[in-house]
C-alpha cells in the first residue's frame, strides 16, 4: 500500500505552513482551512486548522483507521503531481509504539510495507512503501507519546544554527550509534525531528 501524505491538524496551521517552508516545503495549494507542501523527496504534508494538533499517515486505497497501538491511518486517492517541489528531503512520520515486534508485523501484514532499516539500540525501525516513501516506528513506554515528523538533513549541526536565525531553537540534539538527531515543535505543537545519517547506515 504507497504512503501518500502525512495529515495534520494544527491549532496554528499558519504559523505551521511558515515554518515548514522555512524547513524546506513548497507551498503548492493554500486554501481558507487547507495547505499542502511539497517536499524534495518523501510524502507530502496537509496541514488542516483544527483545535487540536494530531497526525495521520493518509495511505492509497482503503484499510484500518488504527493500527496496532491506536495510532490513526487515514485513506485518500493520490492527489494530483504538484508544479513546484520544495528543498526538503522527508524521511516520514514517526509513530510510537510500545510492542515493537508486533507494531512492525502489523505493518507488514496489514499494510504491505516491509522493514528497510532497524537499529536495536535505539528501538527504531523504518518501513517502506513499494515506492520507498517510509514510515518509522519507534518505541516509547509511554502510550501518550505524541507522532512525530522525521525529515533527513546532510549536516544536523548547520540546519540547527540555520534555523537559529529564524529564532528556532531545537528543543534537543543526539548522537546515536547512526546518526544525529534534533527535536523541534512547529507553532502548532507537532514535535520535528531532523535526521542526519551516518554515512554507514541505510539511506
Amino acid at each position: 500500500m504507497r504512503l501518500v501524505a502525512v495529515s495534520l491538524t494544527s491549532s496554528d496551521a499558519r504559523g505551521d505552513v511558515g515554518f515548514f517552508q522555512v524547513l524546506g516545503y513548497s507551498l503548492c495549494e493554500l486554501e481558507a482551512e487547507h495547505a499542502r507542501l511539497v517536499p524534495a523527496r518523501g510524502p507530502e504534508l496537509w496541514i488542516a486548522e483544527g483545535e487540536d494538533t494530531s497526525l495521520e499517515a493518509v495511505l492509497a486505497g482503503t484499510g484500518p483507521l488504527q493500527d496496532a497501538e491506536g495510532n490513526p491511518l487515514a485513506y485518500a486517492p493520490p492527489p494530483q503531481p504538484p508544479t513546484t517541489r520544495g528543498q526538503a528531503q522527508v524521511l516520514g512520520p514517526v509513530y510510537p509504539v510500545v510492542d515493537l515486534p508486533t507494531s512492525i508485523s502489523w505493518y507488514e501484514k496489514q499494510l504491505g510495507l516491509r522493514e528497510v532499516f532497524s537499529d536495536e539500540a535505539t528501538q527504531w525501525t523504518e518501513l517502506a512503501d513499494e515506492a520507498g516513501k517510509r514510515l518509522v516506528l519507534a518505541f516509547s513506554p509511554e502510550l501518550d507519546t505524541p507522532a512525530m515528523l522525521a525529515l533527513t538533513v546532510r549536516d544536523a549541526a548547520a540546519e540547527v544554527e540555520r534555523l537559529r536565525e529564524f529564532d528556532l531553537q531545537p528543543a534537543w540534539t543526539r548522537s546515536v550509534s547512526w546518526g544525529k538527531l534534533a527535536a523541534y515543535a512547529a507553532p502548532g505543537g507537532l514535535p520535528l525531528l531532523l535526521v542526519e545519517r551516518a554515512s554507514s547506515s541505510n539511506d
